[in-house]
């Protein structure tokens, strides 16, 4: 074999070599690439099941704020009902406390 051919068959094996190993960064790549991309996924996954918990959550609370100021409103018509029975019974108490004062001056005049 001359020289030529040696040299020729050598570049020869060195660029099938060169394409297996591009082959192999590509297959490395590519596996990066798959990777990358379930991570991504796993990713998305993960965000859309805190999402979720996140509006259940803000559900919860957004009822359980408008049962509160439900119970609010309530002890608010409790207690303006509750004012004005005690300004109902003040009343009275302040009409039956004049009777009393002028009963008690008429008496002490009648004892002059």
């Amino acid at each position: 074999m001359s020289v030529l051919r040696i040299i020729i068959l050598y570049i020869n094996i060195l660029d099938i070599q060169g394409i297996r190993m591009l082959t192999a960064q590509d297959n490395e790549l590519h596996k990066e690439n798959q990777d990358s991309h379930l991570n991504k996924l796993e990713d998305l996954e993960k965000l859309e099941k805190e999402e979720d918990f996140l509006n259940q959550e803000k559900e919860g609370l957004l009822e359980a704020e408008e049962q509160l100021w439900l119970r609010i409103s309530v002890v608010i018509e409790d207690k303006r009902q509750r004012n004005k029975e005690l300004k109902q019974e003040v009343e009275q108490l302040r009409r039956k406390c004049e009777e009393l004062t002028r009963v008690l001056n008429r008496s002490n005049i009648s004892q002059l």
